[in-house]
């Protein structure tokens, strides 16, 4: 369909090669999911050939990820993509198509252009979800909704300002102004932006004795004979933050078991066909000390403390085992399964991992807003907790929020950060374990991504809310032999609410200054 295009620019046929090539040897893989929309976008770029056989094709790609029995656990995070996609294709479709259909066609685009905003929100991406909002805004124009589009405008400005997108917020005031028939030359848009805010927020570490009760969600989806099987796990905890020796700093949690759900058994009603079960979820964890300057010191009783979990998961197991002939043997190897995933090694390495994430790396930071950096460093993999690999990680401060959800003054900031296994790193420790561990022998293809929100207290590093979203996915076999050995989805929010300690003064830790 293509085959005029310039040497050594890409074609319909090379995005249709790498779909077969994947699909021969990894079937069921997410990589054949992004190599669909990868194609999709490149026909809705304006590749070779008649434009009402592009956007028919580039809909195909489409439709073919939407109706993949696999996509909702394996591409949890893709669906804004997905969105984005389509309303390019609406978009297109008033061009190709001439004057028919246009305003049902521009309609469409809107709606997608909104849905796309939200599934952005949801992982994080706020540039796009502002650049959405912005394409929500010129489709209405076009329709003539002249009042709506304004209104959506504002709204994509408003955004401009909160996550300090300098570069938009003048494109949109520029856009702004033309709409109203009103001079947008350089200087009415730098009275426009003469109170754009330039913030920057340094972090110290100053804890102080503290309490908060923290409340933990662990939401998992896992794909199981072609359906989705979901699970829940929740515990709510207090938090206590004390005085320890040599200036250091403990932090403890009382009674954390007694309101402890592992999510070990699915929620859905049809799972109770499967005879699965998920690991439980390490949503409680064990005492800890902190040194003066802030570094993780160790675990506390971790031996004892995994003792009390095992005991309290595993009735809990027994407890909800799920009805018929194999509840016997899955309440066994649910029980089993646990002792490995609540050893006392894991849980002091679980600890240790997440207070690094949410308060070891920024210490004395001091991080722009808007600016992404990058770092490498290890990290336990999703789904495979034991094997720990470098990552490589790339972080933002986005914006500054209410430490919690009842607060007025915007006294915390967001961070966030986005980390995958680096491929080299992971390629070399999956050889060893298909080496040393028979059972991984087939395992061929592994992928993963780890998303994190972060809101904190830039002067004291106390956290008030952290949520995660892990993808991974694994499989065991190759071309027609594959089988998906796991595919999982789990979105985690630990809320820390309001942490009872005294005031203290924000403004040199976090400011905002006029340019």
């Amino acid at each position: 369909m293509n085959s005029q295009a310039p040497k050594g620019e890409p074609r319909s046929i090379d995005f249709e090669k790498t779909i077969a090539r994947i699909g021969r040897t990894h079937p069921t893989s997410p990589a054949v999911l992004n190599e669909r929309l990868a194609y999709a976008e490149f026909l809705l770029n304006g590749a070779p050939g008649p434009c009402a056989q592009r956007l028919q094709d580039a809909q195909a790609q489409l439709a073919s990820v939407e109706s993949s029995a696999d996509a909702r656990v394996m591409f949890p995070d893709g669906w804004a993509r997905v969105s984005d996609l389509e309303y390019r294709l609406h978009l297109a479709r008033t061009e190709c198509g001439g004057g028919a259909g246009r305003a049902d066609e521009l309609r469409s685009a809107v709606t997608a252009a909104l849905r796309a905003v939200e599934l952005y929100r949801n992982v994080f991406d706020y540039r796009s979800m502002v650049i959405m909002q912005f394409d929500a805004a010129v489709a209405l124009h076009r329709l003539g909704e002249v009042k709506e589009a304004m209104a959506t405008l504002r709204a994509a400005l408003d955004m401009d300002w909160e996550y300090g997108f300098r570069s938009d917020a003048e494109e949109n005031y520029r856009l702004m102004l033309a709409w109203q028939d009103k001079p947008a030359g350089p200087t009415q848009i730098a009275a426009l932006m003469q109170h754009f805010p330039t913030r920057r927020a340094t972090f110290k570490f100053a804890w102080r004795v503290a309490e908060a009760r923290v409340t933990l969600e662990n939401h998992r989806e896992r794909l199981e004979d072609d359906q989705v099987v979901q699970s829940r796990a929740t515990a709510i905890l207090e938090r206590h933050v004390s005085v320890g020796q040599g200036g250091g700093w403990n932090v403890s949690y009382a009674h954390p078991l007694t309101q402890y759900m592992p999510g070990v058994w699915p929620t859905s009603d049809a799972s109770k066909d499967f005879g699965i079960f998920f690991p439980p979820a390490r949503l409680p964890e064990p005492s800890y000390q902190v040194s003066a300057g802030g570094e993780f010191e160790g675990a506390v009783d971790s031996d004892a403390f995994a003792s009390e979990l095992d005991t309290r998961t595993a009735a809990l197991i027994r407890a909800r085992a799920p009805p018929g002939p194999k509840a016997r043997q899955l309440t066994q190897d649910a029980v089993e399964m646990m002792s490995a995933f609540l050893s006392p090694g894991l849980l002091e390495a679980a600890a240790a991992q997440n207070y690094d994430l949410e308060t070891a790396m920024w210490i004395g930071a001091t991080l722009e807003q808007g600016v992404w950096y990058e770092i490498a460093a290890p990290l336990s993999l999703p789904g495979i907790p034991r094997v720990v690999v470098q990552h490589q990680i790339e972080f933002a401060f986005t914006r500054t929020v209410p430490c919690t959800a009842g607060a007025t003054d915007a006294a915390c900031v967001e961070i966030v950060l986005r980390a995958t296994p680096d491929r080299q790193a992971l390629d070399r420790v999956m050889a060893d374990t298909r080496a040393q561990l028979p059972d991984f022998r087939d395992f061929r293809d592994y992928s993963a991504s780890i998303e994190a929100r972060i809101v904190t207290d830039p002067t004291t590093l106390l956290p008030y809310a952290h949520e995660e979203r892990l993808y991974w996915y694994a499989s065991v076999g190759t071309g027609r032999a594959v089988s998906a050995l796991e595919s999982e989805h789990l979105v985690s929010t630990t809320s820390y609410g309001a942490q009872q300690v005294i005031p203290g003064d924000r403004s040199a830790a976090l400011g905002a200054q006029e340019p």
